[in-house]
């Protein structure tokens, strides 16, 4: 991918520093726009990027599929406004871009706070679509971590027969524990594997050794300010984690969670130790969209979000 002049493989430490002020520079609330997000998922959908008149361009296509299609996200500001005249300058010229490679234009995962400043700078010209595949579910971090009230009550006796069936270690992960979460991962893509149908299994394992590299890339990252994690231990052995970080002000995400389902109640507990090891300022924990996956969608609604976060995509008409 090369729409745009540079690329996340090749970035500086100061690279770094110039792109989160402009992932922090407005409130997107939607979970992909940080510098790790990104980061770690930069060799899956080649991605790209440029600054012109002040804004942060990026670009990126599923680098994993034969007939990959390239777009662009949300253009970012680190100012907190948008100058409507530079950013419909800035996106034409994006867009040449894109026409001069012969390839479709489209803005993805667009903060539904911002459709109206699209809307503004191309009046009547894009049309907007959501998806509820894309929707991200927020919680109070308080109600995963006590799992309080009637309608969790099943999940709480989860987590309580863990408690008291299981000696266990919950800590941050550290760099050393590298090689024991990739362990983790791979016997759990291995009984994946085994567990489902043929039919099923060529699909699903490349998704999940892609997710792989980056949950590589992410546990490199732990020890980094406003980069959270957890790990659950038994024996000295880690059998579930999660990575995520800052969001906002109030709010973090969580962009992995695994665990063993050996151990019953454990997802339950991974989750609340993440969340009680949160900064007291933060209030919510965004745990992503489903992808239109009907169990993990039912797991995600089990847990009565607080609320979605909907994200728009838009196309010239």
């Amino acid at each position: 991918m090369d729409i745009f002049k540079s690329c996340f493989e090749k970035l500086t430490s100061d690279d770094r520093i110039l792109m989160n002020q402009y992932f922090h520079g407005y409130d997107y609330k939607v979970a992909s726009y940080t510098f790790m997000a990104n980061y770690i998922w930069r060799n899956t959908y080649c991605l790209c990027w440029e600054i012109k008149d002040d804004y942060l361009y990026m670009a990126g296509t599923d680098c994993m599929t034969r007939d990959p299609q390239a777009i662009i996200s949300m253009p970012l500001t680190k100012t907190g406004t948008y100058d409507i005249d530079m950013l419909r300058k800035g996106v034409l010229e994006a867009k040449e871009k894109f026409d001069s490679r012969g390839l479709p234009f489209s803005i993805e995962v667009i903060p539904e706070s911002l459709v109206p400043v699209l809307e503004e700078a191309f009046p009547g010209q894009l049309k907007f679509d959501s998806s509820r595949d894309d929707e991200e579910y927020v919680y109070l971090k308080d109600k995963l971590i006590n799992l309080s009230g009637r309608a969790l009550h099943k999940k709480k006796n989860h987590m309580n027969y863990f408690k008291k069936n299981f000696v266990y270690e919950a800590r941050p992960l550290t760099l050393d524990d590298e090689e024991a979460l990739v362990c983790l991962v791979r016997d759990l893509m291995t009984l994946r594997e085994e567990a489902s149908p043929q039919a099923e299994v060529d699909e699903e394992m490349e998704s999940l050794r892609v997710e792989e590299d980056a949950i590589s890339e992410a546990i490199k990252m732990v020890e980094l300010e406003d980069v959270y994690s957890m790990g659950i231990f038994i024996g000295g052995s880690l059998v579930a984690f999660s990575i995520g970080e800052r969001l906002n002000k109030d709010t973090a995400v969580a962009h992995f969670e695994k665990a063993a389902d050996s151990y019953r109640g454990l997802y339950q507990v991974v989750a609340s130790e993440f969340c009680k090891a949160l900064p007291e300022d933060i209030v919510y924990v965004n745990r992503e969209e489903d992808m239109g996956i009907e169990n993990l969608r039912k797991a995600k609604e089990a847990l009565r979000p607080d609320h979605m976060v909907k994200k728009y995509s838009a196309q010239f008409l």
